[in-house]
């Protein structure tokens, strides 16, 4: 399971939804960071400080450099994630390396769907953080 930062901060909401999908299982969480990697660092060991609250392991990795895409694409195959929660980031510029013009947490949700097609991977995108289940 990946819990997937897009920005500088972490939602209690992207932890609640996280920990109820992993029912006990190790969690990886992701920071991706364009300008700011402090503070990703510092939303990545919240994030892990607040799923542990909840009885979940969890896992920390930053990612300064390449498409967050193809990052979380290879980290979600390596450690044989079955759901990618993606939180919403700061509303702000997209980042440098991120394919699509629009940038932030639906195109990268988009761009995992397509390269995580087939795999069986359930990618949950901001929007639906609150709903039952994401979409394959």
């Amino acid at each position: 399971m990946l819990l997937v930062l897009t920005g500088g901060t972490v939602s209690q909401v992207a932890i609640c939804r996280t920990a109820e999908l992993a029912a006990g299982a190790l969690v990886t969480v992701i920071g991706t960071a364009g300008t700011e990697p402090e503070q990703v660092r510092r939303a990545v060991a919240l994030a892990m400080s607040a799923l542990e609250d909840t009885g979940v392991a969890a896992l920390g990795h930053v990612t300064v450099t390449g498409s967050p895409g193809s990052v979380v694409a290879r980290v979600a195959r390596a450690r044989g994630a079955r759901v990618v929660v993606l939180d919403r980031g700061p509303v702000g510029p997209a980042h440098p390396r991120s394919p699509g013009s629009a940038g932030g947490p639906g195109s990268l949700a988009a761009e995992l769907r397509r390269r995580m097609y087939g795999s069986g991977v359930i990618v949950v995108a901001p929007d639906e953080l609150g709903t039952a289940r994401g979409r394959r």
